[in-house]
């Protein structure tokens, strides 16, 4: 394969962009490579990163380009969470996590972060951008952000199968017993915060009813539960109290206003009674506005429950 079209096969792979290295390595001298930045072929970014012109300019590209300049880097923190598809974090500035050494060679095109325990297994791609796994991404932000958020970040990645909890409560087993790295005392109140065995929210509004539960005081439900009868699956239920086969469904007005929507809990709701199951709704408005009424109401349900 000629020079010309091993640059092309690197730059098409890397988002329109190449490395001074890369280039080395493919017999280029820094003559040549020279040449053609005067010439127009190539985009000098930075000492390390070249640009091949003409290549689109977009936010992936100035993220692969920030990856790049720092030598065995991949994107981090509060960039890897946005890349990772997390709400409430940007892309840009663009956080970079690298080893230690390369950290000291001067101006980079990213906010560069060092760590001696960053290694190649911490390193995944997206969009083909070198970017922290899942677990090192919750690792980075536990101590940056406060827990409440950390909480969330960690729920959705398991909620869509990137992480899972045991993974977690794995990595936080091999840490020391007392202090720690920063984010350590996060990282160990997550871990208390959730079992391997039980599954994760399924959005802000059920996280908001086990919160004014806990305010409260209150034992917790189990969450997400699949629930049946002698003709066959009836629906996964949002939380149940097995002992006092008591389900709580929490309503949105978003997904259960509509005519057919309410046509259908009712004839799910028929079949859960049936089957011995007491079912309270919750409704949107109360849980985020009115908590005491949401206390009233389970705790009205559990004491009838107790005295059938």
């Amino acid at each position: 394969m000629s020079l010309h079209h091993e640059v092309r096969r690197i730059t098409a792979e890397q988002h329109g962009l190449i490395q001074r290295t890369q280039l080395s390595e493919m017999g280029m001298s820094a003559g040549s490579v020279e040449h053609a930045i005067s010439a127009g072929r190539l985009e000098r970014l930075s000492h390390r990163v070249l640009r091949l012109s003409g290549s689109a300019r977009t936010s992936d590209q100035r993220a692969m380009a920030a990856a790049l300049d720092a030598p065995g880097g991949a994107l981090a923190i509060f960039s890897a969470a946005a890349l990772l598809e997390l709400q409430g974090y940007e892309l840009d500035p663009f956080h970079v996590l690298t080893c230690r050494r390369p950290h000291r060679g001067g101006p980079h095109l990213g906010v560069v972060h060092s760590s001696v325990r960053f290694s190649p297994a911490d390193v995944m791609t997206v969009r083909g951008i070198p970017v922290t796994t899942p677990l090192r991404t919750i690792c980075d932000l536990a101590g940056r952000v406060r827990f409440e958020r950390l909480d969330l970040s960690f729920e959705r990645l398991v909620s869509r199968r990137l992480l899972r909890v045991e993974q977690l409560h794995r990595h936080v087993a091999s840490l020391p017993l007392r202090g720690g790295a920063k984010g350590t005392a996060a990282l160990r109140r997550l871990v208390l915060t959730h079992d391997p065995l039980r599954p994760p929210t399924e959005s802000n509004l059920e996280r908001r009813f086990e919160k004014v539960l806990a305010d409260a005081g209150d034992p917790p439900f189990e969450r997400q539960v699949d629930l049946g009868d002698d003709d066959g699956w009836i629906g996964r239920v949002d939380f149940l109290d097995r002992e006092l086969r008591l389900v709580v469904e929490v309503q949105s007005a978003l997904f259960h206003s509509s005519r057919a929507d309410k046509a259908r809990d009712e004839t799910r709701f028929a079949r859960l009674h049936r089957a011995g199951w007491t079912v309270i709704e919750i409704n949107e408005l109360d849980i985020w506005y009115h908590p005491d009424r949401v206390i009233t109401a389970v705790r009205t349900a559990r004491r009838a429950a107790r005295t059938r």
